[in-house]
């Protein structure tokens, strides 16, 4: 992955003053990326029996939908309320499995490289006909000999990506639902 910008590196500071001036919870943790911090909230806010949002413009996150937990993805001109069945609709698959997607067929954005050869089209249509990747690569033999090499040959990468898309919902993190209540405004340094 390529290093963050140095101007978008300076703003990061200015960023997280401005949003615990505002109110808002700030969460990081050195070792740990956002996509995983998000996962870990969001799990920890399902089983506290809260409705989650997540506002994001990463498509990963659309890993973490379920009855509880609803992506607004933010896209040019427009937010997608991402629910269960809004995923289903566009991906033909149950949201957890975008990193089975994503394992077959890559995502450059995020350096997964997938099967070379697999593109959406047959990534998708193997995942509604063998469900996951393990199901997939079980399934080798009944395939075209085409996609069966273009698998095998590809079968560490495939492996690999699986583990690079997978957001980890289980970080150690010092943080409870609570803490998500937007807090009241610190007026005296935002105007400082």
């Amino acid at each position: 992955r390529k290093p963050m910008p140095p101007e978008l590196f300076a703003q990061l500071p200015v960023s997280k003053t401005l949003m615990s001036e505002l109110g808002l919870y700030v969460c990081e943790l050195e070792g740990y990326e956002a996509d995983d911090l998000l996962g870990t909230m969001a799990s920890m806010g399902e089983s506290a029996g809260v409705h989650v949002y997540l506002l994001t413009g990463d498509r990963d996150a659309l890993q973490l939908i379920s009855e509880n937990v609803t992506v607004l993805l933010a896209t040019t001109g427009q937010t997608q309320e991402m629910t269960p069945e809004a995923f289903f609709e566009k991906y033909k698959t149950a949201p957890p499995h975008l990193v089975d997607l994503k394992a077959l067929m890559g995502d450059s954005s995020d350096n997964i490289p997938g099967v070379a050869g697999v593109g959406p089209k047959t990534a998708t249509q193997l995942l509604v006909q063998y469900g996951t990747l393990d199901g997939v690569y079980a399934h080798l033999d009944e395939l075209k000999d085409s996609v069966r090499k273009k698998l095998e040959a590809g079968r560490e990468n495939a492996y690999l990506s699986y583990d690079l898309a997978t957001i980890r919902c289980e970080v150690p993190v010092d943080f409870r639902p609570e803490d998500c209540l937007v807090r009241e405004a610190d007026n005296d340094a935002l105007w400082a």
